[in-house]
């Protein structure tokens, strides 16, 4: 009953005006930023898949949106209070001008927040580009992974690797999508030594799906994108964040040379294509399978469509 007391009491700023700035604004955001990731690893919430992406939206909101219209509400109304009752009139005026510039600062964080997880959404629940389809094409020796690379797509392959095991060859198609789903990808990929192949496109996080075949064929005219994940770790300097170092370092245990890599984080946060020869040489790609694509003529008529 305390609890629920004081945050009403906050709430319609019935505290005092230094106990609703320093207790409840400064040090609480400064404990929620570290309490929320906290909380998040001892629950075991890693945001890789829909229910544990759920509950870590649900976190994002109390942490970026609840608490701080809280907060606000309530530093506004105790120093709405104390002009009314003291003469404390400066200190009073100084924290509504803290508390506008909190506010913005908050709104500005909730924005990006608020991109963020809308991209983290569609990739948590298969919406729009990070729909995919898995397919056992006929003759039931290959898989095809067509689309994003969504939560549950690594699951849907392994279902149907449990009831097909004369499948050798998984065929992937995606743009990319979560990385843990494109390294569950690999596991299985890994653990029934199958071969990898694109006909199209395989780019972010599908080329460390891709990398676990045990031969690697790419479509002639396909292409395969890499680049750099944003770094959001808060004390770190570099492009590369910890967890993606180490998904470096696993490229680099397969063989992937120093020139390649270097190029890879170079690339940042921009798609990178590398040519066949740089793949093959790399030895990302074993081999190339098919014949070239058309050449476009340049007597083909240019039509303007406007």
């Amino acid at each position: 009953m305390f609890l629920f007391s004081y945050i009403a009491r906050h709430w319609r700023g019935e505290l005092r005006l230094g106990i609703s700035w320093w207790i409840n604004c400064v040090a609480l955001t400064l404990l929620l930023y570290w309490l929320i990731p906290w909380i998040a690893q001892r629950s075991g919430i890693q945001g890789d898949s829909a229910s544990s992406y759920t509950a870590i939206l649900g976190l994002v909101i109390l942490q970026t949106g609840i608490v701080p219209l809280w907060q606000m509400v309530g530093l506004w109304q105790a120093t709405d209070r104390t002009l009314r009752t003291t003469d404390r009139i400066r200190s009073a005026r100084l924290t509504q001008v803290a508390a506008v510039l909190f506010t913005l600062l908050i709104a500005m964080r909730g924005l990006v927040a608020g991109a963020e997880q809308l991209i983290a959404a569609r990739v948590a629940w298969a919406l729009g580009p990070y729909q995919y389809q898995v397919t056992l094409l006929p003759g039931g020796r290959e898989i095809e992974v067509d689309g994003g690379l969504g939560f549950g797509v690594s699951a849907a392959v392994n279902e149907l690797l449990e009831r097909n095991p004369d499948v050798r060859r998984i065929r992937l198609n995606s743009g990319g999508g979560a990385l843990s789903e494109g390294q569950r990808l690999r596991d299985l990929i890994v653990a029934h030594g199958l071969d990898t192949y694109s006909s199209r496109e395989c780019s972010s996080a599908c080329v460390s799906a891709f990398i676990g075949g045990r031969f690697r064929y790419l479509q002639r005219g396909a292409r395969m994108g890499f680049h750099l994940p944003r770094n959001w770790e808060p004390l770190s300097t570099g492009p590369v964040s910890s967890l993606y170092a180490a998904e470096l370092r696993y490229f680099q245990q397969r063989g992937v040379p120093d020139w390649f890599l270097g190029n890879w984080i170079r690339s940042g946060q921009t798609f990178w294509y590398p040519t066949a020869f740089q793949l093959q040489r790399a030895g990302i790609v074993s081999a190339l399978r098919g014949a070239p694509p058309p050449m476009k003529s340049t007597a083909d008529p240019i039509t303007n469509i406007g």
